[in-house]
């Protein structure tokens, strides 16, 4: 018994050491390989990641990043974009004008409007969208009023059902005397809820439209060319009228009143005019091509031009010269606003 106790002891006296060497041994060359300096070990056996695909998004991070393509939009405040849009006549796709805050030239659509009425959180944080109340369900709609689509902003207030039409709250065309303006700028009644004094006084100040340059030249009827766009002699910048909605009935009555003399009825005639290189007064209807355009808002910039500046023709010595009614106050801004409706209707 006690010759086999001393036997295990002498077992595990010089086992021990032998099995730490052959463990260290393992370990060693499970790793290391069979080098001395280890340097076998900074090389793993498999490399999961193909090496092509991690190249790229090396490269990528280490370059500089491309700058965004800067968009010239226009920033606004709620109560400036929504005059400009209701003076202009309030249309769903008919651009209009408006000035930024940095006094930049500005064009917009209805589009550019509706985020005011739509998104939540714009007018104040925490802020329910306005359409949220006034919605299309008449039925449960705030006011009966529906600010959720251009159709129900144009039906108005107080609807009894989705097919009446209710109290007009776009002033007719005149934004200070419309409700839209009393509820929002006047009275801070919109948007429910708001805490004292978070609400701007014209409202948040958003990105709409984009920056636009004065019309220079028109595609000829051919395609092929350009044509410069017909401009006054006389230098100077475009009147208040084009931010104006222009009444043609009442530019009727002033067209007879100040143009027709030298226009002629209707703008048709080719009044003489000694002196100036055609001999004649250009007509207005129809009137010079390159001064047409589909836009409204292009269309009236170019026929204001004239209106407020005056103009003397070409010639030796011309008899009649274009009168500069705008700037020498001879007619008011609006009664320039309504011939420049008249003169676009003769033309349409």
């Amino acid at each position: 018994m006690r010759r086999d106790f001393k036997s295990c002891m002498l077992y595990a006296l010089f086992g021990l050491p032998i099995f730490l060497i052959v463990f260290i041994a393992v370990l060693y060359f499970a790793n290391c390989g069979f080098t001395v300096d280890c340097s076998a070990a900074s090389q793993p056996a498999v490399i999961h990641t193909p090496i092509p695909t991690l190249i790229p998004v090396v490269a990528l991070s280490t370059q500089p990043a491309a700058p965004l393509e800067e968009k010239a939009e226009c920033r606004v405040s709620a109560a400036d974009l929504l005059e400009a849009w209701v003076n202009q006549g309030y249309q769903q796709s008919t651009p209009f004008e408006f000035t930024s805050i940095s006094g930049d030239r500005c064009q917009a659509t209805f589009s550019d409007i509706m985020p005011l009425f739509d998104l939540p959180d714009l007018w104040y944080s925490g802020a329910l969208a306005c359409a949220s109340c006034h919605n299309a369900d008449i039925s449960v709609a705030a006011g009966g009023l529906d600010l959720s689509s251009y159709a129900g902003i144009l039906a108005g207030g107080y609807r009894t059902s989705p097919t009446s039409q209710g109290e007009d709250i776009l002033g007719g065309g005149i934004w200070q005397r419309s409700i839209l303006h009393q509820q929002l700028f006047e009275y801070y009644l919109m948007p429910f809820g708001a805490p004292p004094g978070r609400l701007a006084a014209d409202g948040p100040t958003i990105q709409a439209g984009q920056i636009v340059t004065n019309p220079t030249a028109v595609p000829s009827q051919t395609g092929e060319e350009e044509e410069e766009v017909a401009r006054p002699s006389n230098p100077g910048e475009p009147g208040e009228a084009v931010n104006l909605v222009g009444d043609a009935t009442a530019g009727q009555q002033i067209f007879s009143d100040h143009c027709q003399i030298c226009h002629g009825e209707e703008g048709t005639d080719d009044v003489l005019n000694p002196g100036s290189d055609d001999g004649t007064i250009p007509p207005l209807n129809p009137i010079d091509e390159t001064m047409i355009s589909t836009d409204y808002a292009t269309f009236a910039y170019n026929i204001d031009l004239f209106v407020q500046n005056g103009s003397i023709p070409p010639g030796q010595n011309p008899v009649f010269q274009m009168p500069a009614w705008g700037t020498n106050d001879a007619l008011t801004q609006q009664q320039i606003a309504d011939v420049i409706a008249y003169i676009i209707g003769l033309n349409q």
